[in-house]
């Protein structure tokens, strides 16, 4: 123990001093090292779990990105049916709207035909009627009498136009 009082330590300087350590460590312990652990703990969580929220919002956006594309392509497959609709619709529309200027240029030709008929037959009757005036006449003269009686008349018109279709 010499040597150690020559070093200045004494049994009770010593107990004092090693009282003094665990005090100011279990001070030191209490105040600061426990308050900086939980400090430094609470931060590596925070931390850990920022990183763990990043990589959610990664994915996340991952899959957002993933379903922007599916409803782009949806949308680009609706307007393209929309289109080919539309397209088909307006085809149809114009054959119809064909078939009715067709329909209806027959309409007129038909009726056209049809009153170019009624004229003709009008016109016939009446070249035939003034045929027949005219073969009255004619039969008057040749004759050298009037034919009033109206037996006689269609007697007579019907002979000629009888002899006029076999000629």
């Amino acid at each position: 123990m010499d040597a150690l009082s020559t070093l200045g330590i004494t049994g009770m300087g010593f107990i004092a001093q090693l009282v003094n350590f665990v005090a100011v460590m279990l001070l030191l312990t209490a105040l600061l090292y426990r308050p900086v652990r939980k400090t430094l703990i609470e931060r590596r969580d925070r931390i850990a779990q920022g990183i763990r929220d990043a990589e959610q919002a990664a994915a996340a956006a991952a899959e957002a990105e993933q379903e922007k594309q599916r409803i782009l392509e949806a949308a680009r497959d609706e307007a393209q049916q929309i289109r080919s609709a539309a397209t088909r619709d307006a085809d149809q529309a114009a054959q119809s709207i064909r078939a009715k200027a067709e329909q209806e240029a027959t309409d007129i030709r038909l009726r056209a035909q049809q009153e170019a008929d009624q004229q003709k037959e009008a016109v016939l009757g009446e070249a035939q009627k003034q045929i027949a005036e005219l073969a009255m006449l004619g039969a008057e003269r040749i004759l050298g009498r009037e034919l009033r009686n109206p037996v006689d008349q269609e007697q007579l018109i019907a002979s000629l136009l009888t002899s006029d279709e076999r000629s």
